[in-house]
């Protein structure tokens, strides 16, 4: 799985985001590496919802900050709405990142503890020099919050959801483009999950969003993504429109994912259907050769440590489409995979 190739993605005119050949490396000592994201592409149009799933250490946090050029990347394209922010300094990136805008995991340590609520979501506003009271008691209005109940209120008086809507309407006050929210709900309970999915999806209708909702729960991504991206140990696997990939998955990574998802029925076993991982996540200082995948893969064969598999089309037309690259258009709607040998079919 674990491959790389840029055939997946489709026209750069099209997408308000394009990253291709993403890659983030970090000194870990002794001239060690950290292979965080590995040549790692990706692309949004408009509107757009792209769900980024793995498990914990695979890169998609990295990928998304990286994607906000915090921390900048070793190397790779990022092109947002036609600029390329990898080429900005000073000044000309601090023009571009309120079009950019992120919510982090831990809604809590995100708001400064100090500050009232008031001032946090209009802080924004008075560094760019715009808008005032009116337009942070309607951003608040919006993600379910009384102005005139928490503006002199501090974070700590909140609870985790009430703290998410908070940083989400910090977010919004500067009416972005696009919005990375990483993992924005797994360090709530699962009642408040539903709610900030929810309002999620309403203020993309409402204030024009395009997404990027990265997550390691894949029954969470299912509910707000059209496309799905799965990552793996820094690099990327498949890629397929949301509804597909839930009905049909090619990759056996993404299968044993799906099959990790909890069924809330007492009689069916975890993980029935779905074959079971074997080993340990291994290192990114040292990953594996060709596959990274392969270490872990029941379907692992010679030809995974020799070769490493890029992105193909998987089934009947996004195949004919497939075999002519990245410029074959229309790509879009299709099913990709990195994988030699694919389930369900071949590639």
């Amino acid at each position: 799985m674990a491959g790389s190739g840029t055939a997946h993605l489709r026209g750069r005119d099209d997408a308000l985001l394009h990253v291709s050949n993403l890659v983030v490396e970090f000194p870990a000592g002794r001239g060690r590496v950290v292979h965080a994201v590995s040549d790692v592409s990706l692309d949004l149009l408009p509107g757009e919802t792209l769900g980024l799933v793995g498990e914990s250490g695979c890169g998609k946090s990295t990928t998304g900050r990286a994607v906000m050029q915090l921390p900048r990347p070793t190397s790779g394209s990022v092109v947002f709405d036609g600029v390329e922010l990898t080429g900005l300094r000073g000044e000309a990136l601090r023009r571009v990142r309120p079009r950019l805008q992120m919510i982090f995991q831990d809604p809590v340590s995100s708001l400064n503890p100090r500050r009232p609520v008031g001032e946090i979501v209009a802080e924004p506003l008075r560094i760019w020099g715009g808008g005032g009271d009116d337009d942070v008691r309607r951003v608040l209005d919006d993600v379910g919050l009384d102005y005139d109940q928490v503006a002199r209120r501090r974070p700590h008086e909140f609870s985790g959801g009430q703290c998410q809507r908070i940083s989400i309407a910090r977010a919004l006050v500067m009416e972005p483009k696009l919005l990375i929210c990483d993992e924005p709900v797994s360090a709530l309970d699962v009642s408040v999950q539903a709610q900030i999915l929810n309002l999620l999806e309403d203020m993309k209708a409402r204030y024009g969003l395009t997404l990027v909702f990265i997550a390691h729960d894949l029954a969470v991504v299912k509910n707000v993504s059209d496309r799905v991206a799965v990552m793996y140990l820094g690099k990327l696997c498949e890629v397929a429109p949301a509804d597909e990939l839930y009905r049909a998955p090619t990759h056996p990574y993404t299968a044993a994912l799906l099959a990790s998802i909890p069924v809330p029925n007492p009689e069916v076993r975890p993980g029935l259907g779905g074959a079971a991982l074997s080993n340990d996540l291994p290192s990114p200082i040292d990953p594996p050769s060709g596959c990274r995948f392969r270490t872990r893969c029941p379907r692992a064969q010679e030809r995974c440590a020799m070769e490493e598999p890029v992105m193909r089309a998987v089934g009947g037309e996004a195949g004919a489409r497939g075999a002519g690259g990245a410029g074959a258009g229309g790509a879009g709607g299709h099913h990709w995979v990195a994988c030699h040998f694919p389930l369900g079919g071949r590639a």
